[in-house]
């Protein structure tokens, strides 16, 4: 941390006043403060700290695919109640797999809860997290939010204020409840990977740079040179120029033509390509790293997510990808479907005090690992990695 400091002086005393602006040294990958408006406060300045998540998403090959697998654990089977009530009566499979997208994605998500006239919610539904701004009281307590399908285009989709939901009717047909992972920011989710969105642009820009660089390989430039004399009319120019190219490549591939007009061959148009020393080793080097660094952001097994073919001490490549499946439920897709379901719950404890949600392993996970995020996974006679003596006296045998 640095200050720049300036001394003033204090009138009728002796003393000096410092006025210090702070300038602190730790490395923040985005500006997360939010923005406050007339009457509403969002997430950066229109939302556009949601975009920046998006774009992170879109344009890392490697990002999206840690989030679409992380997604996946999560949902699972999907969520069921333990005690088989439908609860898809309530909320659709579809919202709730759009659910575990927005934790992953944004850090949190929202939902909007309609209530019947009997005073008790009737369904629950998926909202665009990126969509919503808050609305604060006097406190500075969040008692509703403001939905706009652009806050971008504020004028054209007017920002539409909807209470808060706190689990009794006030009299409200609609109102949404925001659910977000633990952090400090008191408004707003954070996403767990927010370190690794400046490698996720990385990534982005290295795409970008290589199509780039593969469209323009593949045309050759061409240079037509007129030794006789410029044509100063630039019009007159120009349509020379664009009947050269068209007789030449057409008009699909113009920009692989330059025509010069020149005062004598001595004159004459010369390309010279410049390369910066060693550009693909190191394009290598950073398509690589922004891939380790990312995995290192979302805290994810290399070997579910880089693929591996050496063994590090296991018996076989299956025993490691096994343990390290059993430490991605225990660390982190365990306690996100906490999260996740303490916030459904709110709802369901209102709809239905019986009803206990629960998300359902896939059945190849449940058996292997009984990774089931609810002590009452009953698959525990299903694990196939010991194989059970038929004799109580006879030692069980491990499967090599």
């Amino acid at each position: 941390m640095s200050t720049n400091n300036k001394a003033t002086a204090v009138t009728s005393t002796n003393n000096f006043a410092f006025e210090a602006n702070v300038l602190m040294s730790a490395f923040q990958p985005i500006d997360i403060k939010p923005a406050y408006g007339r009457k509403w406060v969002t997430n950066g300045i229109n939302n556009g700290n949601y975009k920046r998540y998006i774009d992170a998403y879109d344009d890392s090959p490697t990002n999206a695919s840690i989030i679409n697998a992380f997604v996946n654990y999560i949902y699972g089977c999907g969520l069921y109640d333990i005690n088989g009530q439908n609860i898809k009566k309530y909320i659709s499979d579809e919202d709730v797999l759009l659910l575990c997208q927005d934790y992953k994605l944004f850090g949190g998500y929202g939902v909007q809860i309609i209530w019947s006239l009997a005073k008790k919610p009737l369904r629950i539904e998926r909202i665009d997290i990126a969509k919503l701004a808050v609305n604060l009281d006097e406190k500075n307590n969040i008692n509703g939010y403001w939905y706009s399908w652009d806050w971008c285009a504020q004028y054209k989709y007017r920002p539409v204020l909807i209470p808060a939901y706190t689990g009794v009717y006030k009299g409200n047909d609609l109102e949404i409840l925001s659910v977000r992972r633990p952090s400090r920011e008191p408004f707003f989710p954070v996403p767990d990977y927010l370190a690794g969105i400046p490698w996720a642009n990385v990534e982005g820009q290295l795409a970008n740079a290589g199509k780039n660089h593969f469209l323009n390989a593949m045309s050759v430039l061409t240079v037509v040179n007129y030794n006789n004399g410029r044509i100063h009319e630039k019009e007159v120019a120009e349509q020379q120029a664009n009947n050269v190219r068209n007789k030449i490549v057409g008009t699909d591939n113009q920009s692989g033509v330059l025509v010069s007009f020149n005062e004598g061959l001595e004159e004459a148009t010369t390309v010279d390509q410049l390369s910066p020393p060693e550009l693909n080793q190191q394009n290598v080097f950073y398509s690589e790293e922004a891939e380790r660094k990312l995995i290192v952001a979302h805290s994810a097994p290399p070997i579910l997510f880089a693929g591996s073919n050496t063994g590090n001490g296991f018996s076989s490549n299956a025993d490691e990808i096994a343990t390290a499946t059993r430490g991605l439920f225990r660390r982190h897709i365990n306690p996100m479907r906490e999260v996740i379901l303490n916030g459904l719950n709110k709802v369901f404890n209102v709809i239905d005090s019986s009803i206990e949600l629960d998300f359902e392993d896939f059945k190849e996970e449940t058996k292997l690992e009984n990774t089931n995020n609810s002590t009452r996974s009953q698959d525990l006679e299903n694990i196939n990695l010991i194989n059970k003596p038929e004799n109580n006296n006879e030692a069980p045998k491990i499967i090599e």
